[in-house]
């Protein structure tokens, strides 16, 4: 692999073409980011301005180094960044903020910086980043002084109005907001173009060129500069996708891994996280930490810790083995897995009767419930045997966790982690009759049994739980009796509706004889 290494100021970095692959990171810096990256550069800068200076003094200020990017060289003849696109916008970001304070202020002899950030070609600006449309149209707002615009109001307005303005974008208008406020005090009128300049010539960039896109992954991986940390999903990616040797393969592993993270964090903030810990325990982990003191963590546990190293540690039990499995595993596997997770998270909180049981588990907070249904399932089930594992495993799990609520054991995360973990190695890639067998057994032989629910009282179980069985009751009656205006769990359960709420913790009396004769005597 033919690597380059150039050291770019800031001013021949930027002016160059570049383009955003779609795969790439969003922009996710957020303020203590852009704040560090200022001050730092200030803090450099002050070591040696002087008021008295003159302009070309700063020629000979100590430089500073902001960091790595890698590049490789894309299909229009812009270049592809692999990393460094937080890096770059950031710039870009900083650029545009002093091209308008050039214009605004022009008594201050700003150096002429716009050819960082867009040239005119054919009467119309085009910038040197490949930004979509709508960031586009963002950039042109901050970079540019508009008469319509004479408040933040108007400016908020303004950038409101931009059609399909991503979150990063939105986040780069904030950032840009917040610039005056992390520029030092010290930074007065006079020594702002003095700064502008040792911005633009004195700081520096290193640029790795690499041949292809799997090459710059293979670097990537290997880097963690300065700015936003990578995340484990950052690393994973890195790591499955410099595997895939084809870089037209490599593109479409791009694609599907973007939009299997896209659909997992439209599912929550943190779900695609969840999904890789759930998967790789469900599938892949074979232990789990002990009960004696000082034992060492399993793979369970290693798995929570970093499952992006997890992986790299454990391609073997993943079956990755060359450039194809790679391959499958990110356009195919992953996907598969993406999508019962989502299914599985969708019906823990919209009831749903095909798959009541999972919704009922869902209520009770049963985490641990996702991870054992996906061990059952397989990429070559029919979509009928896997909805039947579903609802079996669901239906056990909720058996598992009412019979133990009845008889007073709490269903915590550590109280039932290590007991639901060996139920989802016991069940994994079984057939459905197979597991059907085995919940028939375990049902048997469990020490905590449903009938004894008339031991039950108000006193014994906390509320939530109590308010959970006689929901459930509630529910069952309503059904069996084909009640037309049926209230049903979801509503009993649901504590948020103020007055609105069903107190069904108070329909069972203590000592219902002695209730029902107080009934008659008032008739």
């Amino acid at each position: 692999m033919e690597i380059t290494f150039d050291r770019r100021t800031v001013s021949e970095c930027l002016q160059q073409s570049f383009a955003l692959p779609t795969y790439q990171r969003d922009y996710k810096w957020e303020h203590k980011h852009l704040r560090e990256l200022l001050s730092d550069i200030q803090e450099a800068f002050f070591v040696s301005y002087k008021s008295t200076h003159g302009r070309t003094e700063v020629k000979k200020y100590p430089p500073y180094f902001l960091g790595t990017i890698i590049t490789t060289p894309g299909e229009t003849g812009a270049k592809s960044i692999v990393d460094g696109q937080q890096r770059i916008t950031s710039l870009a970001m900083l650029v545009a903020y002093f091209n308008k304070l050039s214009k605004t202020a022009p008594a201050l002899e700003i150096s002429d910086i716009e050819p960082l950030l867009r040239k005119k070609i054919y009467g119309q600006f085009a910038f040197n980043i490949g930004f979509d449309d709508p960031r586009a149209q963002l950039f042109n707002l901050l970079a540019e002084p508009n008469d319509k615009i004479s408040s933040d109001e108007d400016f908020d307005d303004a950038v409101e109005v931009i059609p399909q303005l991503d979150v990063g974008s939105k986040r780069i208008y904030e950032l840009y907001t917040l610039i005056d406020t992390f520029l030092d005090s010290a930074l007065d009128d006079a020594a702002k173009p003095y700064f502008v300049d040792y911005l633009t010539q004195r700081v520096y960039l290193f640029e790795i060129g690499v041949p292809g896109e799997q090459d710059g992954h293979k670097v990537f991986v290997t880097m963690n500069d300065r700015g936003l940390k990578l995340s484990p999903i950052d690393l994973l990616k890195g790591y499955l996708l410099s595997a895939i040797e084809d870089d037209s393969r490599n593109k479409i592993a791009h694609t599907k891994w973007n939009e299997c993270i896209r659909t997992l964090r439209e599912l929550g903030s943190d779900e695609d996280s969840a999904f890789f810990k759930t998967w790789l325990r469900a599938k892949y982990a074979g232990s789990i930490r002990g009960k004696e003191k000082g034992d060492k963590p399993g793979d369970f546990e290693n798995i929570g810790d970093g499952y992006h190293r997890w992986v790299a540690d454990n391609k073997d039990r993943l079956g990755l083995n060359n450039s194809d499995d790679y391959f499958n595993l990110v356009t195919s596997t992953i996907p598969f897995f993406v999508e019962l997770y989502i299914k599985i998270k969708k019906a823990e909180k919209q009831f749903d009767e095909h798959f009541s049981h999972v919704y009922f588990n869902g209520s009770r907070d049963l985490t641990l419930q996702t991870m054992v249904i996906a061990a059952t399932v397989k990429q070559d089930d029919t979509a009928s045997d896997a909805d039947k594992k579903i609802r079996a495993i669901s239906y056990y799990l909720d058996y598992f966790a009412a019979a133990r609520t009845i008889n007073g054991k709490e269903n915590t995360y550590d109280n039932i982690r290590d007991l639901v973990f060996n139920i989802a190695r016991s069940v994994r890639d079984k057939p459905i009759a197979d597991i059907q067998v085995l919940i028939e057994g375990w049902i048997d032989k469990f020490e905590e049994k449903i009938d004894t629910i008339g031991n039950v009282n108000f006193n014994d179980l906390k509320r939530q739980d109590l308010l959970q069985i006689l929901a459930r009751v509630g529910h069952y009656l309503e059904d069996g009796a084909e009640q037309t205006n049926r209230v049903s769990f979801p509503n009993y359960i649901d504590r948020r509706r103020g007055t609105k709420t069903f107190d069904v913790e108070h329909v069972l009396p203590n000592k219902p004889k002695e209730a029902m004769a107080d009934l008659g005597a008032n008739e």
